[in-house]
């Protein structure tokens, strides 16, 4: 059975996801970053690239991150705070 955590991506006025979520891949500094349920606190500074995350009930979605970002995860939650992205019509 999988485990989730909770992801939230905001941007600059409102939050654009706030769920469950299975899987997240974002693009670190020095590379793309696998984030999965009880993964170890970290702060990363993200760069432009895609951001993908499969959520609880099995569905990928893929943006594109057009500008720089950071991730916060700590205790089963995972925070997106991104200067601007781009969401899939």
């Amino acid at each position: 059975m999988a485990a989730y955590f909770h992801l939230n991506i905001a941007v600059p006025g409102k939050i654009v996801f706030d769920q469950d979520v299975e899987s997240l891949v974002v693009p670190a500094q020095l590379g793309y970053l696998g984030v999965l349920a009880h993964h170890a606190p970290i702060i990363a500074k993200l760069k432009p690239g895609r951001i993908t995350l499969r959520t609880a009930e099995n569905k990928v979605s893929v943006f594109d991150l057009k500008a720089d970002g950071f991730l916060e995860f700590s205790e089963n939650k995972a925070t997106l705070i991104l200067d601007s992205l781009e969401i899939p019509a």
